[in-house]
C-alpha cells in the first residue's frame, strides 16, 4: 500500500524538540520569536539552512569538553565547518547503523572481517564501533595511504563485510594495483549510488544485487536512510521527520519546472541529534517520489532517488564547496565562465583559450589548500586529480544564464 506524504502541517512536530533545541541554542529561540512560529506546527518553523547554521553554529566556538568536534572538507565561508557531537549523538547514531547492518550482514558469522574503508567525519570515526558490536573482526583503512596500500590491506584481510564510499570502490575496482578480494556484503556511503551502479559492484564481485546497500547520512544528521531490496526504494529512519518543498519556495533565483507531488527539496527533523539543531533542516539534497509506505506491517517513509544538490557543493571523494571551486577559478582564470561536470568525479568546464598545465596545477593548488581532505586523497590515489578542460564559449552545457555544478558528463 502506498499513500502521499501528509502535507508538512499535518506532520507532527516531536514533542519537546523545540524546547529541547531552545535550551540549547538561544540562538534558535530567537529565530523562533522573529519569524512568529508556533511550535506545534511544522511548517511554522524557520528552515535551518547554511546560512542561518554559518552565522550561529558551524563556526561557534565552544569549550564543552564532553563533545567532539568534526571538520567539513570544502567550505562556503573561509574556514572549514565545525559539527559537534556528543555521547547521546553518537550512542543513537550508532544504534541506527548497528541495527540496519545487522539486518543487511544477516548471515555473515560473528567473527567475520568488516573492513570500513572511508573518508573523513563522523561515519568513519564511529564505523569500528558499530562494527565490533556486532561481533565482526573490525579493521580501518586510513584514507590517507596511497591506493596500494588499500589494496593490500584489502587483499592481506579478505574481508567478508566493506563498508565504503562509492568513489574509493571505483577506484579500487578499476586499480592495477590488483585487488583480488570476494566480500559478501557491502556497504557504501556518501556519494550517490544509483541502482544501476550498485547493480555493475554486484556483478564485479559476484553478489546479488541486494547485498549492496546505499547508506545514506550526513555528518549534520547522522544516519537518515538506506537502499532497500525490497521496495527498491530509499527508507528513512523511524528518528527522522522527512518534508520536501519546491526549490523555488526556498530560494527564488533558481528556475525549476513543475514539480510532482513528493519530489523537491530534502528538508529534516531529528529526534536522534540534541547537539545539532535538527528541526527542518535544509540538506542541499533534491530527491523524488517522498511518500509513506505500508512495508512489513508498519508505515515507513521512503522515497525513490536522490536527485542531486541544489546548493552547488560536488563530491571528489570529500565534500568541495561551489563557493571554494569559484573562488579558485576566479583567482586562476579571472572573468572566465565555468560550469562543473560531477560524474564520478569532478571536472571543471572553463570558457578560456589558455588552460595550460602551469594554470591547471595553480588551480588544483588552490584547491588542495581550500580543501584539504580532498587532496590528501587526490595523493593518495584513491580519487583522481580533479580535471580541468578548456571549452569555447559554444561548448558550456549550462547555458548562460546561471552556473552549473551538478552537470552530468555528456556520452
Amino acid at each position: 500500500m502506498v499513500t502521499p506524504l501528509a502535507h508538512s502541517s499535518a506532520i507532527e512536530v516531536p514533542p519537546g524538540l523545540v524546547a529541547d533545541y531552545t535550551r540549547r541554542f538561544p540562538w534558535y529561540e530567537t529565530l523562533l520569536n522573529a519569524h512568529d512560529s508556533d511550535p506545534t506546527v511544522l511548517t511554522s518553523l524557520p528552515l535551518i539552512d547554511g546560512d542561518i547554521l554559518a552565522e550561529h553554529y558551524y563556526f561557534a566556538e565552544t569549550d564543552d569538553p564532553t563533545l567532539d568536534t568534526y571538520l567539513t572538507s570544502g567550505t562556503s565561508g573561509g574556514a572549514r565547518k565545525r559539527i559537534q557531537y556528543g555521547t547521546v549523538d553518537d550512542d543513537l547514531y550508532c544504534q541506527h547503523r548497528r541495527e540496519l547492518f545487522s539486518h543487511f550482514t544477516n548471515g555473515v558469522p560473528p567473527g567475520s572481517v568488516a573492513v570500513a574503508d572511508l573518508g573523513t567525519g563522523h561515519a568513519a570515526a564511529s564505523a569500528r564501533r558499530v562494527f565490533e558490536e556486532l561481533g565482526f573482526d573490525a579493521r580501518d583503512i586510513d584514507f590517507r595511504a596511497p591506493l596500494a596500500e588499500h589494496v593490500e590491506k584489502l587483499n592481506t584481510w579478505q574481508p567478508d563485510v566493506l563498508f565504503t564510499m562509492p568513489m574509493i570502490l571505483d577506484r579500487l575496482m578499476t586499480t592495477s594495483e590488483g585487488l583480488s578480494i570476494r566480500p559478501r556484503k557491502i556497504m557504501v556511503v556518501g556519494d550517490l549510488a544509483p541502482a544501476a551502479w550498485r547493480a555493475n559492484v554486484a556483478r564485479h564481485f559476484a553478489l546479488d544485487s541486494a547485498d549492496v546497500l546505499d547508506v545514506f547520512g550526513s555528518i549534520e544528521i547522522g544516519a537518515i536512510g538506506y537502499s532497500d531490496a525490497e521496495t527498491g526504494l530509499y527508507h528513512f529512519h523511524d528518528h527522522i521527520v522527512a518534508e520536501v518543498i519546491d526549490p523555488v519556495d526556498y530560494r527564488a533565483q533558481l528556475s525549476t519546472a513543475a514539480r510532482s507531488e513528493g519530489d523537491g527539496l530534502l528538508l529534516l527533523t531529528s529526534t536522534a541529534r540534541p547537539n545539532f539543531p535538527a528541526l527542518r533542516y535544509v540538506t542541499g539534497d533534491a530527491i523524488s517520489g517522498l511518500r509513506v509506505i505500508e512495508h512489513r506491517g508498519r508505515s515507513v517513509a521512503a522515497f525513490d532517488r536522490i536527485e542531486g544538490r541544489i546548493d552547488g557543493d560536488a563530491k571528489h571523494g570529500e565534500r568541495l564547496s561551489g563557493h571554494d571551486i569559484a573562488t579558485a577559478v576566479a583567482s586562476v582564470f579571472p572573468g572566465s565562465a565555468f560550469e562543473v561536470v560531477d560524474d564520478g568525479g569532478v571536472v571543471l568546464r572553463i570558457v578560456d583559450a589558455h588552460v595550460t598545465a602551469e594554470r591547471v596545477d595553480e588551480l588544483r593548488r588552490v584547491l588542495d589548500a581550500a580543501a584539504p581532505d580532498v587532496a590528501t586523497m587526490i595523493r593518495s590515489g584513491l580519487v583522481r586529480p580533479i580535471e580541468v578542460v578548456g571549452v569555447d564559449p559554444h561548448g558550456l552545457q549550462s547555458g548562460h544564464a546561471k552556473r552549473r555544478f551538478n552537470l552530468k558528463r555528456e556520452p
